[in-house]
């Protein structure tokens, strides 16, 4: 304090002398309190408080006591500080006749101990080894509520101190538990006694003691659940056989946290431990025990299967098989569920292996492998049989994957699934045709209808209405009326929505050019919109013309024009999609945020498809014709286009790019974190430089602290934060 020209003042020397007096080194004391004389600086409470524990610290209880007469020569009324010092003096001692005159005298006098005081008595009387005194002081304590904290300090202390018992007698005087529905009040207590290692015995009759008090509800499952989290594996084990008992159902779920713990250090030898504990229990670890907290640890499957035979703990049920089967299927190893699919003699439920069985499919290119999964399971004796059939279980299956997977996916994967589609088909897998309503719509909401007519073809179709007509009987029915000179238009209608219906492109556009001079407005937007999920460009194109010649003050609804405008974009037709996008904004479409988004797709999936043209026209088109404001989204693809070929200056150009045309940055994080990733100091710096001079310094840091966060450099994320905020 010299050496940095600080004076030290009063409080300095008091806790100076403090601190010689906890030690109970008087003469120390002394030499400061002769410093502080000479400096004129006044002797308080505080300090003779202190000389009080240190006299009696040093042994010297008569000076202790002749403390209060100096003060009271000094003019110095000892107050209610004094006599605690005084009053944990004496039960350092164990003395506790001098206690209860002190504590008699004090509640003659004017002064007042505080509950908090009394429990300072009571941890010296434990710490001292007196607690047959405790009981005592507990007595006169009042329990004021804005004292309980205080006392769950001392209890926490207590126990610290290795002084349980006397911690759990102070809890179990606690009122509290008997107000404000405060029923678990003594579950702080049960926790630190886990925490510190309280031997088992000890905790299990404290739980029993509490309960008995109504101080807990269900204290030995609480002190199990701490036990678990600890990863005191002896101390559960222990608890959960007085559960038992007790009657208790010992649960899978609660040997988790052990298993977690093992896990977390690859320790085979830990787990299987812990299955034979569940063992010896009779507890049967269930498929998600093995799947997620076993199977982890183990460098394959069959090693995990080999090492519980050699210890005695592998089930005799086939649930270990099926989390097997389970577990490969997540990890995308088809060729393991197809055999085990084949070789399999136990009865088993698609829907326990449909979940995992999604995810291993989307984790493996091998559409070979998914058809013949999903053939054995539609085909085979053994699965899905049970009511409501194979058909409605696959037709779900194929539901499930797909309503799985995100827009972007189905999108990067479309060519895949209509090859997986098209051979189920082969295989005569059939699906039921609501199964398939709800398929189609996802598949619309993706953006993806090209693929309706591949799932279309799968459809078992419904024959139990008699009163539906069929292609087939409008079809006789449209060629008698013709035969009859009779007009056709209404059935030819009905026959062409029919044939749309069923996906029948090649004899719904035959029937168009038969009875072309017959065809009305709605049949032509039908055929259309047919076309274009078929990908058919072409004759999507000529039938827009024709629809135009008959009608041309007719208009299209908006997913049509948004299904022309993708299917001509993808097939080159540049000129015929953006004529119909200023169709669109002449007719005054009706444009809705759902079809921005259809146009972000058409972009974005041509971008994916690296058709720079295709997306620089159709965007400056969009845009330029006001069909949508500028932004991120939309101008996104711009960007993607360079990020997939990992072509990043021409990226950060493009996003730059935007942000002078139509001030947004598109992708910049992204563009950021591949500079990141790449180490392009250069160009991070550019970009830095330019959100920095577009949009503020603030907005470049955390533009660049989230980059980081994103490609794991958390130390140089942790500089920006230090440094400059």
């Amino acid at each position: 304090m010299e050496e940095a020209n600080i004076q030290p003042n009063r409080v300095t020397y008091q806790r100076l002398i403090a601190a010689y007096c906890n030690m109970g080194d008087i003469e120390g004391a002394s030499k400061i309190l002769g410093f502080m004389k000479t400096k004129d600086l006044p002797v308080t409470e505080a300090v003779f408080s202190a000389l009080v524990t240190g006299h009696a610290r040093s042994g010297d209880m008569e000076n202790a006591e002749n403390i209060l007469t100096v003060m009271k020569e000094a003019g110095i009324e000892p107050g209610p500080d004094t006599y605690l010092a005084l009053l944990n003096a004496y039960a350092e001692k164990g003395d506790i006749d001098h206690v209860k005159r002190t504590l008699e005298k004090v509640e003659k006098s004017d002064l007042y101990l505080m509950d908090r005081d009394l429990l300072q008595i009571i941890f010296s009387f434990s710490k001292a080894g007196y607690p047959q005194y405790v009981s005592e002081i507990l007595e006169k304590i009042t329990y004021e509520r804005r004292y309980i904290p205080d006392a769950m300090n001392l209890i926490l202390l207590l126990v610290t101190e290795k002084l349980e018992d006397t911690a759990l007698q102070v809890l179990l005087a606690c009122p509290v538990s008997r107000e404000d529905g405060l029923s678990d009040f003594g579950s702080f207590f049960l926790r630190h006694c886990v925490t510190m290692n309280t031997p088992e015995e000890k905790l299990k009759e404290y739980c029993k003691k509490l309960k008995e008090a109504q101080m807990h509800t269900a204290p030995l499952q609480f002190t199990l659940q701490c036990a678990l989290v600890a990863n005191k594996a002896d101390l559960a084990k222990t608890l959960m056989k007085a559960l038992k008992e007790e009657g208790f159902p010992v649960r899978t779920h609660y040997f988790w946290p052990l298993l977690v713990g093992h896990q977390k250090k690859k320790n085979v030898q830990g787990i299987v431990e812990v299955l034979k504990g569940m063992h010896e229990m009779g507890v049967n670890p269930d498929q998600e025990t093995y799947i997620n907290y076993v199977f982890p640890s183990f460098d394959s499957v069959t090693s995990v299967r080999a090492i519980l035979q050699e210890n005695g703990c592998l089930p005799e049920s086939n649930v270990f098989s099926q989390a097997e089967l389970r577990s490969e299927a997540v990890n995308g190893n088809l060729d393991y569920v197809l055999s085990f699919l084949e070789s399999n003699t136990l009865p088993f439920s698609l829907t326990t292996l449909r979940g995992s069985l999604i995810l291993g499919f989307r984790r493996s290119m091998n559409i070979n492998l998914w058809s013949k999964i999903t053939e054995l399971l539609y085909k085979d004796g053994r699965y899905c049989q049970e009511p409501p059939g194979p058909t409605e279980a696959v037709g779900y299956f194929l539901y499930n994957l797909i309503d799985s997977m995100s827009d972007s996916e189905v999108q990067a994967k479309e060519e895949r699934l209509r090859q997986y589609f098209h051979q189920l088909k082969e295989m005569n897998v059939k699906i039921p045709e609501n199964i398939y309503r709800g398929i189609r719509n996802l598949l619309d909401s993706y953006h993806v209808p090209e693929l309706i007519k591949d799932v279309s073809i799968l459809v078992e179709r419904e024959k139990t209405d008699s009163r539906k007509l069929t292609s087939s009987d409008l079809e006789s029915t449209l060629e008698k009326l013709k035969a009859e000179n009779q007009p056709i238009g209404d059935v030819l209608k009905q026959l062409i929505l029919t044939l749309c219906s069923e996906e029948n492109m090649n004899k719904a556009l035959e029937l168009k050019a038969k009875y072309e001079s017959d065809m009305a407005v709605g049949g032509y937007a039908a055929l259309i919109n047919l076309c274009c999920r078929h990908d058919n460009a072409e004759d999507a194109l000529n039938l827009k013309q024709e629809f135009d010649r008959l009608d041309s003050s007719a208009v299209l609804d908006t997913s049509k024009y948004v299904g022309l405008v993708k299917v001509l974009g993808k097939h080159g037709k540049l000129q015929d999609a953006i004529n119909i996008l200023k169709e669109m904004k002449e007719k005054d479409v009706l444009i809705k945020d759902a079809t921005v988004l259809s146009f972000f797709h058409i972009l974005n999936g041509a971008a994916l498809r690296g058709e720079t043209e295709t997306v620089k026209q159709l965007h400056e088109a969009i845009v330029t014709l006001g069909l949508t404001k500028p932004s991120t989204t939309i101008s996104s693809p711009l960007v993607t286009l360079y990020l997939e070929k990992d072509d990043l200056p021409a990226a950060l150009e493009a996003s730059i790019g935007c942000y002078e045309k139509y001030k947004i940055l598109p992708r910049i994080h992204d563009v950021l974190c591949k500079l990141i990733e790449k180490g392009e100091t250069d160009l991070i710096q550019k970009a830095m430089d330019f959100v920095s001079q577009e949009q503020g310094e603030m907005t470049m840091l955390y533009d660049l602290f989230f980059a980081f966060l994103q490609t794991g450099n958390f130390k140089e994320a942790k500089k920006i934060i230090e440094v400059r905020f």
